[in-house]
């Protein structure tokens, strides 16, 4: 993911919930409850540093190989949405304001096999999409339509980076044996992916610092990952980033924020310069059932966030780390932008990923 541009979300029905701040968080008291620093605590989730209890895989590893309906169908079920009448609600309120519109953003792909997983926009003004089970990342115009393609092995987290590339998480999802980490050139005519590094399995979200620094996030490994601009991992930095698996993950400044598939529905804050010092901002906690959260976008007043399990976009208040959901019914919502300047779109207009394919275009005004 990248710093939030305004973007476009397609599908669905939008689902009011009732309305519940958000929690809390951990560390010395700040005024951005979301920035780079601490954010300032109403209830503490544990040391600054020290990974959330409860910590789970969406899915374990390997157990839905075969069947495309059993991995949709698992996500609830490793979350255990609806198993109790008192926590199967949203545990997160209904944003203020008018009822977002909710359209499909260019062409429908077969159900879950077309499964788009993340999106960034590239400088030529196009959308690359990452579309998993189709081993390929296609670039969308503002109109909706597919401009160009590039092969990719199981392709996730996506970003551009300084140098005028888009750089891919290769190998993610819940059948992928190992991970890559591949760049290719937009503006190429005929780009190719080529692999920049080899990695261990089941990487997932990646974001891209100014410096060209790689950030990716795992659903097996106990933390982050970080590959320099030369291709070598930083092991030192990566095991000091030690926060669990994690899933999302989007840069701003000298801050990664980062989401997790936990017992809890967080998100942390951690200092790119001191990997072993994350925040942690706290929506729901035990008896309330998590959120499985994915990917997210930046702005400078809020972070949305997606929920694959719960099909929920979500917006956190930077200032007073207050969330509220903004909208529902998003079957699997994978990734989320602002696409504020692509096209026509401006900043009330969100684009939306999901595992069951369909890109949603979600106007908020």
């Amino acid at each position: 993911m990248q710093p939030l541009r305004p973007v476009i979300a397609a599908l669905g029905v939008a689902v009011v919930v009732p309305a519940l701040a958000l929690p809390v968080t951990h560390g010395a008291a700040s005024a951005d409850p979301l920035g780079s620093a601490v954010v300032g605590a109403a209830t503490s989730v544990g040391a600054v540093g020290a990974p959330v209890p409860g910590s789970v895989e969406a899915l374990p590893s390997g157990s839905h190989a075969g069947s495309v309906a059993a991995l949709d169908a698992g996500s609830d079920a490793a979350f255990g949405l609806g198993a109790s009448s008192d926590s199967a609600g949203a545990p997160i309120g209904a944003c203020e304001g008018p009822t977002p519109r909710v359209m499909t953003f260019g062409a429908t792909p077969p159900p879950v096999l077309g499964w788009t997983e993340n999106m960034a926009f590239d400088g030529e003004g196009r959308l690359w999409v990452s579309k998993t089970f189709l081993d390929r990342v296609d670039a969308y115009d503002d109109d909706g339509e597919v401009v160009a393609s590039v092969p990719v092995r199981a392709p996730g987290g996506i970003a551009p980076g300084p140098d005028g590339r888009m750089h891919v998480a290769a190998g993610t999802g819940y059948l992928a044996d190992r991970s890559d980490l591949v760049t290719f050139d937009p503006g190429a005519e005929r780009p190719e992916a080529r692999i920049e590094a080899r990695l261990g399995s089941r990487k997932n979200g990646l974001a891209v610092d100014s410096d060209g620094n790689r950030y990716l996030t795992s659903l097996e490994d106990t933390g982050l990952t970080r590959v320099g601009p030369d291709g070598e991992v930083d092991h030192d930095w990566s095991r000091a980033a030690a926060l669990g698996v994690s899933n999302g993950i989007a840069i701003e400044g000298d801050t990664a924020y980062v989401t997790q598939s936990t017992d809890r529905t967080v998100v942390h804050a951690v200092p790119l310069d001191r990997p072993g010092e994350w925040t942690t901002t706290e929506l729901t906690a035990p008896p309330t059932t998590p959120r499985g959260l994915d990917d997210l976008d930046i702005t400078a007043e809020a972070l949305f966030v997606t929920s694959w399990s719960s099909g929920e976009v979500y917006r956190i208040d930077r200032a007073s780390g207050e969330a509220c959901v903004l909208v529902g019914g998003i079957p699997r919502a994978t990734s989320v932008l602002v696409a504020d300047g692509f096209g026509d779109f401006g900043p009330g207009d969100l684009l939306v990923t999901s595992l069951h394919g369909p890109i949603r275009h979600v106007a908020l005004g």
